[in-house]
């Protein structure tokens, strides 16, 4: 296996004036003549960070040769050898030729022995880190020209993050003094993390002023693939398209969402293919506010009839589910396990539920999907009508809201609770149960349960003391709050406004006074109120 580095600073080294000659605006100079919005040759590969073995697979797939010469520029972020968590990936994926391409000088990027590995590349990835420095150190050299090159010739440019939002035209997360993106997609403005770190809305508010512009926003582990004219999903997450000039386009609802397979026409602004049809959606917006006021009511309000059981476990014993099952209390109970995320998190809901059927649960079916419209139409929430009870496994808490809250599937789940049936979680999914969901992490602002259980949040068992110092910083913001810390052994029942430990070492509740009132096995607690 080959590794080349090729790190080059002016203070030491000599370097050759351009061989070719510079050109003021490398992306007009490029795409004057696309008439695509995309490249009309090569290959965009466009990762929203956190990129998956998945992931780096594809990449590979594209470029098409484990030895073909493949550019690694890592100037984005700090690491710039081969310990880099993206440069591992591609070698993961079977890459052997790898250059390490980085400067941070401007004349360097101009210079001909720096770019010369770019001349026989046949593809770059571009990693992630803080996406302005890409622009500082490359935007308009001679390095930028040859990337497109490389595009010219079939190649293949992808990034991942800091790596994915350069290649727009105008630059997300660049700041104002940096608003320029390498342009490799004309008139777009790309963001990453999007889903995953709560950004949703960030590009309508730049839309509102840059109108021309197609934004898209990529969640982790996800890739837009754009060829010509043709965006495809590829990936575990989906990706919120803005098009300001879309019919019926507002402010409250900017974005329509694209999922693994669904293709999208970059140039006509229309998706092309679904690769998932869904029922039509009954749900709507008054519905949504209907139920948002339903699950912040006060106490004494819309009171349940039901239980709400609490795991702090996160790997379920098969002795948790007999006793979730004895608790349950009805031999022919019909069980929804609710899931979301990725295919593993699939597969362990699948689990889940053959484990269930194997325990007496033989009624036990999953509900899967990690698209919220999907969440609103009747084919799904039919799988809730006449449930007895759900199980929401530990998945991801914010992948849970996001898929899930204030939907069509969280009324019925209220509507199971408030008839006298069970709703239990474990892990993600017992924070999931509270009003405020905590530390995912706060800055993403995924502040909001399913509000099973009122005025509360779940702490799981393995919070440390930098975040038991944040959890009472919430709670002297939130009057109302308890807070409840989890141990791995717990298992707690809350029924009628109280709460009681079942099983476990004895747990601690706090308030916004930061008291901290212990609770021991088969003791109960007023909370103040389901």
């Amino acid at each position: 296996m080959m590794y080349r580095y090729i790190l080059l600073l002016i203070s030491v080294v000599l370097f050759t004036a351009p061989a070719v000659a510079q050109v003021d605006d490398v992306h007009s100079h490029w795409t004057g003549s696309w008439q695509t919005i995309g490249p009309p040759t090569g290959t965009l590969m466009i990762i929203g960070g956190a990129a998956s073995s998945a992931n780096y697979d594809y990449f590979m797939q594209l470029v098409g040769d484990p030895a073909a010469p493949i550019v690694f520029i890592p100037t984005a972020g700090d690491i710039f050898d081969e310990t880099n968590t993206a440069y591992q990936g591609l070698v993961k994926a079977g890459a052997t030729n790898i250059t390490i391409l980085h400067t941070k000088q401007r004349d360097v990027a101009d210079s001909e022995s720096f770019v010369a590995p770019l001349r026989s590349a046949r593809a770059v990835f571009i990693g992630g880190g803080f996406q302005k420095r890409l622009a500082e150190a490359y935007l308009n050299t001679l390095t930028h020209q040859l990337m497109f090159g490389i595009l010219a010739k079939g190649g293949v440019i992808a990034g991942s993050s800091a790596g994915a939002s350069i290649q727009g035209s105008y630059l997300y997360g660049g700041g104002p003094e940096q608003k320029i993106g390498f342009g490799f997609m004309k008139q777009s403005i790309i963001g990453q993390h999007y889903i995953r770190r709560n950004r949703m809305g960030s590009i309508a508010k730049i839309l509102n002023k840059e109108v021309d512009l197609l934004g898209f926003g990529i969640d982790e582990a996800t890739a837009a693939i754009i060829k010509g004219d043709v965006l495809e999903v590829v990936g575990e997450g989906k990706i919120a398209m803005y098009n300001p000039l879309r019919p019926g386009y507002t402010t409250d609802s900017p974005q329509e969402y694209l999922f693994s397979g669904d293709r999208y026409d970059v140039h006509t602004r229309e998706i092309i293919h679904r690769s998932d049809l869904l029922s039509t959606s009954v749900w709507t917006e008054e519905q949504r506010v209907e139920l948002i006021a339903r699950v912040n009511s006060g106490p004494g309000r819309d009171s349940f009839a039901g239980k709400v059981m609490i795991y702090g476990s996160h790997k379920l014993t098969d002795q948790d589910l007999r006793f979730f099952l004895e608790k349950l209390n009805k031999p022919a109970a019909k069980i929804v396990v609710l899931s979301t995320g990725n295919d593993t998190m699939r597969t362990e809901g699948l689990t889940l539920v053959r484990r269930l059927h194997q325990l007496g649960g033989q009624h036990a079916v999953l509900l899967h999907t990690i698209n919220s419209s999907k969440a609103n139409t009747d084919d799904i929430t039919a799988l809730l009508k006449g449930a007895d009870a759900v199980w929401i496994g530990d998945t991801r808490s914010w992948q849970l809201a996001d898929t899930y809250l204030y939907t069509s599937v969280h009324r019925e789940m209220l509507d199971i609770v408030q008839r006298g049936g069970v709703i239990a979680g474990n892990g993600a999914g017992a924070a999931m149960l509270s009003t405020r969901l905590f530390s995912e992490p706060e800055k993403y602002g995924w502040h909001h349960g399913f509000g099973f259980v009122r005025d509360a949040m779940i702490v799981n068992p393995h919070a440390d003391q930098k975040s038991l110092a944040q959890m009472k910083t919430v709670l002297k913001q939130n009057k109302r709050l308890n807070a409840i810390v989890l141990n791995e052994d717990s298992k707690l029942l809350v029924e009628a406004g109280r709460l009681r430990l079942l099983e476990g070492k004895p747990i601690f509740l706090y308030n916004s006074a930061t008291n901290k009132t212990k609770i021991t096995a088969g003791k109960e607690i007023l909370l103040n109120g389901l």
